[in-house]
């Protein structure tokens, strides 16, 4: 049997209807080439075989006890085929012609590609807030080329590059950890303008200020790490000013990139305590590491 071209990785813990509708928007791209998707479950098997009835398409990786997202992440890989890694959230939606955009995207010179996040908004102002805080390095419009941002949600990785550096996958975000190893060592990633995934809601405010301050504790847990005792002194003197600056930086790429402005300056009153909980997070990862906070990241 001829191997798949491009593996699809997807860690699932939220569970439906989120991985519902990520799975079909990836079985529904037209013009793909042979490809195959793993999820790698933890939810028990039941949601397994709901899923396998529904996607009997699908391979399935079940985790008997929840694990991080980059934990399933790196077991997905080691299931995977393909000579090319994709990986998408569950909270996500392939856009048309997502995996023909990924194979098309891949060049000899690089290691990695990634593409922007879009919202696809049920109409609801709270939604947003995630979709700003999470995703606002990686607003549409993109241009073609050489990139240092390419986040984990929507990118691609030769398998060979993975393989090679498997003591990172499990350790922490992708960005925090597998990135910059690549970057220093003269790698390059590329970002492709038509490889768009779009974020979704619903999720509850509270639920996401509670998560957004998990994140941003494993995340700065991962980075501590990495850099210097002085610059994570300076950050934690600086932390009261932080969300403003985040808020500043965030509202310039907003309308820099003309991505939807009006919906950050109507979420603003929502986005000041999320920041909060945002800086609460990296100050607590900065200083005391990442605790537990990666086991409960959704």
């Amino acid at each position: 049997m001829t191997p798949p071209a491009i593996s699809v990785v997807i860690a699932s813990i939220v569970g439906p209807p989120f991985i519902d509708d990520c799975l079909a928007s990836v079985f529904a791209q037209e013009k793909a080439p042979p490809f195959e998707v793993i999820v790698v479950d933890c939810r028990g098997a039941e949601n397994v075989a709901r899923l396998r009835a529904k996607f009997p398409q699908a391979r399935f990786v079940e985790v008997p006890r929840r694990g991080t997202v980059p934990q399933l992440r790196a077991l997905g890989v080691e299931h995977a085929q393909g000579e090319i890694i994709a990986i998408i959230e569950e909270h996500c939606l392939a856009a048309d012609g997502w995996l023909a955009t990924v194979a098309a995207a891949f060049s000899p010179e690089y290691v990695a590609v990634g593409g922007p996040v879009d919202f696809r908004s049920d109409g609801r102002l709270r939604d947003w807030i995630t979709y700003f805080i999470e995703y606002n390095s990686y607003l549409p419009p993109w241009s073609d080329g050489d990139s240092h941002n390419v986040g984990s949600a929507n990118a691609a990785y030769r398998k060979q590059t993975l393989e090679a550096n498997r003591a990172l996958l499990a350790e922490g975000y992708w960005e925090a950890a597998l990135h910059p190893k690549l970057l220093s060592e003269g790698a390059r990633f590329r970002s492709v303008p038509g490889m768009i995934a779009y974020h979704r809601g619903p999720f509850d405010y509270l639920y996401y200020v509670r998560q957004r301050y998990l994140f941003s504790r494993a995340f700065a847990g991962a980075r501590r790490s990495t850099i210097s005792l002085a610059k994570r002194a300076a950050y934690l003197l600086a932390a009261p000013a932080v969300p403003f600056v985040l808020l500043a930086r965030m509202a310039s790429r907003v309308f820099a990139k003309r991505c939807h402005p009006d919906k950050f300056l109507l979420s603003l009153p929502l986005l000041v305590p999320a920041m909060t909980s945002y800086v609460c997070g990296e100050w607590m990862g900065y200083a005391f590491g990442p605790g537990d906070a990666l086991m409960e990241v959704e």
